[in-house]
């Protein structure tokens, strides 16, 4: 692997105070080619529907009468979904035409995403949510070497925190109205769960819209080296302790997320007793403050480096975890909330840039195939254990246990990696050496 630059080449010319990022920004933007605009615009609408439902399928469910237990088990199957297509996805996109195959995954997650609304049988929503998974893997796994083949090494952290970004506008802009859809549509049927169902609906009509931009992907042959995705026996000696860090941080992380983050609608409706609409502002403040630390990463990384980034960010969060965990006082529930949302999200795509970095360019999909599986995978353990621990004993003692692994975890990413970034001569800047990962 050949040296990495991470940070500005010269002091001199690095942006100078905000005005100065925000053009820095703006000229990485206009340089973004035709492909990654189109493959930006599908992940915003595909992140519209998913955000919608990611607020309001708990809320849904709690409508119904199901248990948090029960809420944890669905949320599991889509977890479970992702990671078995994980490996099966990295192999497609490594030998066939990226355009069907996305296009396929939009029609398969608005499919089993509307199937999901129209039964109340535990195990068939456990299965389409499965289902769901499997179609929303395919979008996920592409988009780290799809970003890769897509840009040029000065582009790479800005276009992985523009892609993040994107993300969260899309969340933004399904918390902002999809909370309110539900009361208003509510008020006119007469019956909460119509109104749930019909903006569940909306959702996936907006996720459809993605095969237009999709469609307009450029059809890229695989390049010569990413032709096939294999996991060797040489290849586990020669760099199976470099998967390893990886993926086992990334399971740490992912367990102390998922056995919390998808019940925060849940705690503040059942601590706090809000109304749909209300938490969607919540959810909509809080990709606010996601989609600005996503756009500080990048200064932030080029100023301290992408692992001390990632480690003093997921630190910082910590506190505000805690305060979440033992406030009954809504206005500093919310404040915490907004605080470790945007500290917290920060380093997403400083992580992913990184893992891509460190990757051979053979094995960047087989990479971002491990990370997605040890992310689902610790999720479908978590959420199904945190919605059997909510149920019993509350959140207080979830959301202490999130704590506690997010600190181990940071510990731990900052073990394994601190020694792959050095800084140049004269603190300019960052890079990574040959053989470091």
């Amino acid at each position: 692997m050949s040296q990495q630059i991470l940070a500005e080449p010269d002091v001199a010319t690095a942006p100078r105070g905000l005005w100065a990022g925000l053009q820095d920004y703006v000229g990485h933007v206009r340089s973004i080619n035709r492909n990654a605009r189109c493959y930006l615009l599908g992940s915003f609408l595909m992140g519209v529907n998913f955000e919608i439902f990611q607020l309001l399928l708990n809320l849904y469910l709690k409508e119904l009468k199901f248990g948090e237990g029960d809420i944890g088990l669905v949320n599991a199957g889509r977890a479970m979904g992702m990671s078995i297509m994980a490996i099966p996805a990295s192999i497609l996109f490594s030998r066939f035409h990226l355009r069907p195959l996305l296009i396929l995954g939009v029609i398969g997650f608005g499919l089993f995403s509307v199937l999901l609304i129209t039964t109340q049988e535990l195990w068939l929503l456990m299965g389409l949510s499965l289902l769901a998974g499997v179609s929303w893997s395919l979008f996920r796994v592409f988009s780290g070497p799809f970003y890769m083949r897509n840009s040029t090494p000065d582009e790479r952290t800005h276009l992985f925190s523009i892609s993040f970004a994107v993300l969260l506008l899309a969340g933004m802009a399904g918390s902002a109205g999809a909370g309110k859809l539900v009361t208003v549509l509510g008020h006119l049927t007469g019956d909460i769960i119509l109104g749930y169902k019909y903006t569940l609906v909306v959702g996936v009509l907006i996720g459809l819209l993605a095969m237009i931009p999709f469609s307009l992907v450029g059809a890229q042959a695989p390049g010569g080296r990413e032709s096939r995705v294999s996991l060797t026996l040489e290849q586990l000696r020669n760099r199976g302790g470099f998967y390893f860090r990886l993926t086992f941080v990334n399971f740490v992380i992912g367990m102390g997320a998922g056995l919390i983050i998808p019940f925060l609608n849940l705690y503040f409706k059942e601590r706090f007793h809000l109304a749909p609409d209300v938490i969607g502002l919540f959810y909509l403040c809080v990709s606010g403050a996601m989609f600005v630390g996503t756009l500080a990463g990048p200064l932030l990384a080029r100023r301290f480096g992408l692992v001390r980034t990632v480690v003093f960010t997921q630190l910082a969060s910590i506190p505000f975890m805690l305060t979440l965990s033992f406030t009954y006082i809504l206005p500093v529930a919310f404040v915490a909330f907004v605080i470790r949302g945007g500290l917290m999200n920060l380093n997403g795509p400083i992580s992913s840039h990184l893992a891509m970095e460190l990757s051979e360019e053979k094995e960047r999909t087989l990479v971002n195939a491990l990370l997605l599986i040890s992310w689902t995978a610790s999720w479908m353990i978590a959420v199904a254990i945190g919605g059997q621990l909510v149920e019993r004993y509350g959140f207080t003692l979830v959301l202490n246990i999130a704590s506690g692994l997010y600190v181990c975890a940071s510990i731990m990413y900052f073990r394994f990696f601190r020694h792959i970034e050095r800084r140049k001569d004269g603190g300019a800047g960052w890079y990574i050496s040959e053989g470091d990962a």
